[in-house]
């Protein structure tokens, strides 16, 4: 009996047509933003100190809809490979404070990734992109789901391949969600204390950002040194 191919009958999604979608969707996100931070503009424009409570308050003051509208930005520039939303997170944490600037940052993260996981099945990737040398490094260890949910805490390392490498191993959907929002919290946070760092001026609070984030990228190189090591037991075994 002739066996089919599953994949033969698998519908296939443009790259191209699935970024432009996503561009187009940030770039409106971002009109309204724009849009309902016009007078906090004009003020950075034309900044003293004499202005600078009123400044703070019409920041911290802003809608659900613009909440909303960041999260879409986070959750676009995230499924976007090789794009980084690092910029948007920051600016989430200064107009929303470290709370709510984190569980912006988190859903736009999480919904991201997780858009893009729904697809990686249907997306042609070319073999430079499946024999990345950074996705053998968290998937060639002794625990490579923990090695994948570390993958989603480095900025350094594109959420694009980590969601790629889940998806072949052929993680559970709990698993996965799991991973992908224990991994995200790390810079989600980060990225929202040190917006808020950087509104109140707090040079403290943005270096101790900065050096939590330095830490996150030595534990990433840590964990590589092991997987090389396992590898080389396994070799010699």
């Amino acid at each position: 009996m002739k066996q089919t191919n599953p994949e033969s009958h698998r519908t296939y999604f443009n790259k191209a047509l699935l970024i432009t979608i996503a561009v187009i969707l940030i770039i409106c996100a971002a009109a309204v933003i724009y849009h309902d931070f016009k007078p906090e503009l004009n003020l950075i424009l034309h900044y003293n100190h004499a202005n600078e409570a009123k400044l703070m308050h019409l920041i911290r003051a802003h809608s659900y809809r613009d909440m909303g509208m960041l999260i879409i930005i986070i959750a676009m520039m995230n499924a976007i490979p090789g794009l980084s939303n690092s910029v948007i997170c920051i600016f989430s944490g200064v107009c929303y404070g470290p709370i709510l600037g984190l569980i912006i940052n988190w859903l736009g993260n999480v919904i991201g990734n997780c858009l893009v996981a729904g697809l990686i099945t249907h997306i042609h990737f070319s073999d430079k992109f499946k024999h990345n040398k950074s996705m053998q490094r968290l998937t060639d260890s002794k625990h490579p789901l923990i090695g994948l949910t570390i993958g989603y805490m480095i900025p350094i390392v594109p959420s694009a391949l980590v969601n790629y490498a889940v998806v072949q191993m052929g993680a559970s959907r709990q698993r996965f969600l799991a991973m992908v929002t224990i991994g995200m919290f790390p810079t989600s946070f980060l990225y929202a204390f040190g917006g808020d760092a950087i509104m109140k001026g707090n040079i403290k609070r943005i270096i101790s950002a900065v050096i939590i984030i330095v830490v996150l990228i030595v534990i990433y190189k840590v964990f590589d040194k092991l997987r090389a090591r396992h590898l080389a037991n396994k070799a010699t075994e």
